[in-house]
């Protein structure tokens, strides 16, 4: 292949006589028999004509169309192999993604019922009116007026009661664990 110096084409010796398009077609030829994709093949192609450019003083045959062919075939088999190690990989990180998430679910689900079971023995410690309040305001969704009319007593009251009752829970509940 000819370079420019000052102008004027410049050859190495032996250059001439290298045919960079017939190259070009045996090693696209070699390439599409291994990958699918257009992009892979000019890849693989531009790969391995560079890949011969720079050790064309090592090629000894006369026919070097299955030198070119052999180093576009490698060039092929090496971007194939870097893809696969690359999907799976993403695979990999998917799976571990995946993992993760149902490791982190199991363990709020573990969580959940432990507190759960916490606040349930430690309800069954509190007295009967204390566990009616709670009842009422909890399961039964109601408002601080809606409980006082009930319970027949004031608001006032219902509201103290609820604080200190929470209160109570909240300590009980950060000693048991």
């Amino acid at each position: 292949m000819a370079r420019a110096v000052a102008g004027i084409r410049v050859q190495r010796p032996g250059d001439e006589d290298w045919d960079w398009e017939r190259m070009r077609a045996a090693a696209s030829r070699e390439a599409r028999r291994f990958l699918p994709a257009a992009q892979d093949i000019d890849d693989a192609v531009q790969e391995a004509l560079l890949r011969a450019w720079r050790r064309r003083a090592t090629c000894r045959s006369e026919d070097r169309v299955p030198w070119m062919r052999q180093i576009a075939r490698n060039e092929a088999l090496r971007l194939l192999a870097r893809r696969r190690t690359r999907s799976e990989r993403e695979l990999l990180d998917d799976e571990s993604v995946l993992a993760t998430v149902a490791d982190e679910e199991a363990e709020e689900e573990r969580e959940g019922l432990l507190l759960r079971l916490q606040v349930g023995q430690v309800v069954e410690r509190l007295s009967v009116d204390d566990r009616r309040l709670l009842a009422l305001r909890y399961e039964g969704d109601l408002s601080q007026p809606e409980m006082a009319r009930i319970l027949g007593i004031p608001e006032g009251t219902v509201k103290v009661r609820l604080h200190r009752l929470r209160g109570r829970l909240r300590k009980e509940l950060e000693t048991t664990r």
